[in-house]
């Protein structure tokens, strides 16, 4: 009986240090640190291309050397929607800006705790979010980020069951 007090007790110190962890944890440790961006005056197939061919949920649009905007896997399954009902809209012609520039542009300094980055992107339904410091940016925090770094740190994912 005394044995599984003792895992019992070493699994709480566990989860008791894993929690720790978590409310320390910025989004610096988190994020993708290299960075695949688009211009402004990209076309949009240049942005939907990069998207499919490394599974992005989004890209970071720069203008002028500056990060601008993001552009998303929605907005451009939109323009080939609407590419079927009006010619003057396709993934050649129309520029990554064009869709995006009257858009709100969200990001979060380095450093933001991750508790505040995932509740900053749920309440605004943001899959991915750029981390940028004085115009520079630092990385993007994804949803898939923030699962791979959960799975790192919680054993009993990674082996499918509570560890002994």
């Amino acid at each position: 009986m005394s044995e599984i007090k003792e895992i019992d007790l070493e699994y709480a110190k566990k989860v008791i240090e894993r929690s720790e962890r978590l409310l320390k944890a910025t989004v610096d440790d988190v994020m993708t640190k290299n960075v695949i961006t688009v211009d402004y005056d990209d076309p949009a197939s240049k942005a939907a291309r990069i998207i499919l061919e490394n599974g992005f949920l989004s890209l970071l649009v720069m203008k002028e050397g500056k990060p601008f905007n993001t552009i998303n896997i929605f907005e451009l399954l939109r323009l080939g929607y609407e590419e079927t009902f009006d010619k003057n809209k396709d993934y050649l012609t129309t520029k990554v800006g064009e869709l995006v520039q009257n858009k709100k542009f969200y990001y979060l300094p380095s450093g933001t705790l991750l508790r505040e980055a995932v509740n900053f992107m749920m309440e605004r339904k943001l899959r991915t979010i750029p981390i940028i410091t004085n115009q520079v940016v630092n990385g993007v925090l994804s949803i898939v980020d923030m699962v791979q770094w959960y799975r790192l740190n919680h054993e009993e994912v990674l082996i499918g069951k509570k560890p002994h």
